[in-house]
């Protein structure tokens, strides 16, 4: 099966879903189907595809999967995989073989940077598009994320990786929000007007949670960029836009990302769902460590780390964009986050705060 239609079978009809019914019938559920495939008891057994299978198919009665080209991007080789090593399978086993391109794969990893960078350039150049990066300062960041993407695949070469162990590559569209939609529907359908009637920048003071070794001292900042932006060119960098979702540790360090909100907002949920009443022994703390609000600078310096982390998460993801296809559209210089402070505004944002001995 391919993307363009060209099928071929040697069981049943040449359709696209009907391929892949007869390929795992068990977890297509071909069975239930009776009238689509009448009478029919052989299965195929070998599959050949390209990435059009890579998303959104169950086909867990597969237990061997060779990956005979390798994708400059991990997520897309681990993604095949995961079609065939999911809940439900009935495999003992479910095996991975990749072919690398050479032996070398240091020399073929050059070569593919060299000429990927300068097709960039040229499509950008080509389009005519305002320079909102010098190519000295494109070609950086491409090179960077290249190297990101070559790590990447030495680790996949020599061990099995999951998707969380692939930080910011994996895109929020991979995943569903919709849980989270849930909770907030219902949040907002209990506290209408309260909500309606309250200024930006509230936050809330919780302990880090014992049980998540993640949930360290530090900051969830919920930020808004400012300028009105094409919600379709800015989401597809980033799928919360015009919002900005960073955990910063207390140490100026950036745990989390934007492009890990799923992983921020399952902490989030963690650490203050349901809580209805407030710390009162860390709220007082934070009012003796800030002189009541009057001294903000620690968090000052916080905020900063999350603007900063999200301009240069950006502009990563941009250079990302222009190597995924022909057909990404940068967005204008007002929509792209600038580190200079005047570009967001504070939402929310909620107080990762350790008690002390005193405080209890």
């Amino acid at each position: 099966v391919c993307g363009d239609g060209g099928n071929a079978a040697s069981l049943g009809r040449t359709d696209y879903d009907d391929i892949l019914t007869n390929f795992s019938p068990l977890a297509k559920r071909r069975a239930d189907q009776s009238p689509r495939f009448p009478n029919q008891r052989e299965e195929i057994d070998l599959l050949i595809a390209t990435d059009c299978i890579s998303e959104g198919q169950n086909l867990q009665d597969c237990d061997l999967l060779v990956n005979y080209d390798i994708h400059w991007n991990p997520v897309r080789i681990i993604q095949r995989f995961g079609r065939i090593d999911r809940i439900g399978s009935r495999n003992d086993a479910v095996q991975l073989v990749n072919f690398w391109p050479v032996a070398d794969l240091d020399r073929y990893l050059g070569v593919k940077h060299r000429v990927e960078a300068r097709m960039a350039l040229v499509d950008l150049a080509a389009t005519q598009t305002d320079n909102l990066l010098d190519t000295t300062q494109l070609e950086e960041l491409i090179k960077e994320d290249l190297l990101f993407r070559d790590r990447q695949l030495k680790r996949l070469k020599d061990e099995v990786l999951d998707l969380e162990d692939l930080d910011d590559s994996v895109s929020l569209t991979d995943f569903s929000l919709d849980e989270f939609r849930q909770d907030l529907l219902n949040f907002l359908q209990a506290h209408k007007d309260e909500l309606e009637r309250a200024p930006a920048g509230l936050y809330a003071v919780v302990p880090p949670a014992a049980e998540i070794p993640m949930a360290q001292p530090g900051v969830i900042y919920c930020l808004r960029l400012k300028a009105e932006s094409d919600s379709a060119v800015s989401e597809k960098i980033n799928p919360l836009a015009p919002h900005y979702l960073v955990y910063v540790q207390a140490d100026g360090d950036v745990r989390l990302a934007f492009v890990q909100a799923k992983t921020i907002l399952n902490l989030f949920r963690s650490l203050a769902l349901g809580k209805s009443e407030p710390y009162e022994e860390l709220c007082r703390l934070f009012d003796r460590q800030t002189d009541q609000g009057a001294d903000m600078g620690a968090y000052t310096g916080l905020i900063a780390k999350a603007v900063e982390s999200i301009t240069a998460t950006f502009q990563t993801r941009l250079a990302t964009g222009l190597q995924g296809g022909r057909d990404f559209v940068l967005p204008t210089t007002d929509e792209q986050p600038q580190d200079d402070g005047t570009a967001f505004e504070l939402v929310t944002w909620l107080v990762l705060l350790a008690p002390t001995p005193a405080s209890g």
